[in-house]
């Protein structure tokens, strides 16, 4: 199996993960009172938002994976050592972006939700070798205080504080 489909077969399990989300998981698993006026309040709004952001991610692997140019202009031996390199670039960012995951869920009692998403994002966004570093920073900064000002004050969700910094 060459890697083309291995790419198209990561997609279609994507895809399907994405449907059972929204098929089953959501309405089973998620509950929603009946009282919720205001659709974005719901809690399972953003939980459908994400399932169908995975199914259009999945379905633009499969397309970009169909029509994208294959290696046939390098040789074999070539193309097999860009092939590994590759794979352990992948796996170790992977592996990378896990560690900071399991640090988040550390951090978040301590530092807070604000603080500690704003360095979740500088971290990957470092991980993922952003092109654009300084908006990068600018985003992990800006992006958790207008989350946490929206759920704090206009939906009226307590946001976890940190035992350092206490936000109003």
């Amino acid at each position: 199996m060459n890697v083309k489909s291995n790419d198209i077969w990561l997609g279609a399990g994507v895809v399907t993960f994405g449907i059972f989300l929204l098929v089953y998981a959501i309405p089973v698993l998620v509950s929603s009172p009946s009282n919720v006026r205001v659709l974005f309040l719901s809690p399972t709004f953003w939980p459908v938002i994400i399932a169908w952001m995975v199914i259009i991610l999945g379905t633009m692997l499969i397309i970009t994976t169909l029509f994208s140019p294959t290696a046939e202009g390098i040789g074999v031996a070539a193309a097999d050592e860009m092939e590994r390199e590759e794979v352990v670039f992948a796996t170790a960012r992977l592996a990378a972006a896990a560690i900071i995951m399991v640090g988040l869920v550390l951090a978040t009692p301590i530092l807070g939700m604000v603080l500690a998403t704003g360095l979740a994002f500088a971290s990957i966004s470092a991980v993922v070798t952003t092109p654009r570093p300084i908006a990068a920073v600018i985003v992990a900064v800006v992006l958790p205080l207008v989350l946490y000002a929206f759920f704090a004050h206009v939906a009226g969700v307590s946001v976890p504080q940190g035992r350092f910094m206490t936000l109003p």
